[in-house]
């Protein structure tokens, strides 16, 4: 038996699903992007056009996505423009991208990892795997003064 003050970061068996949110216009990479996810436990929507991506983040109602996956290299500069709006609306989830991210739009839109051509199998998986969605956390104890 551990230490009576350490906890384990393993909880109860989860039931709730991560919600993913794909933006990839293009048939072939969305298809891709299916194939990797497909052995995970999500709920994945797909979307076509970067409108539809910010009206499901920010204006549907919850549960929204957690997690965004967009293909970059299938933006224009105006939808660069157009997907600022999930974060300045207060969408505070995590961004993976797909394709060539300069520094600039990695900062702005704060987005956590970048795959890069030529695409591995596994690496997208692996991806949304590291970020820990759904893991346990611990309860940190309330400080009393």
């Amino acid at each position: 038996m551990g230490h009576p003050n350490t906890r384990s970061r393993q909880g109860p068996p989860r039931t709730e699903l991560a919600r993913v949110l794909v933006f990839a216009p293009e048939p072939t990479r969305a298809a891709w992007i299916e194939e990797e996810l497909a052995k995970e436990a999500l709920t994945v929507q797909v979307t076509r056009t970067v409108e539809q991506t910010v009206a499901a983040l920010i204006e549907d109602p919850p549960p929204r996505a957690q997690i965004l996956i967009a293909d970059f290299n299938a933006m224009s500069p105006a939808d660069l423009l157009r997907l600022h709006a999930i974060r300045e609306q207060g969408w505070f989830g995590t961004v993976i991208g797909l394709g060539t991210v300069s520094m600039a739009v990695r900062k702005s839109l704060n987005i956590d990892r970048v795959l890069s051509p030529p695409f591995v199998r596994n690496s997208l998986r692996n991806a949304v795997d590291g970020i820990g969605v759904l893991m346990a956390t611990t309860r940190i104890p309330k400080i009393v003064r």
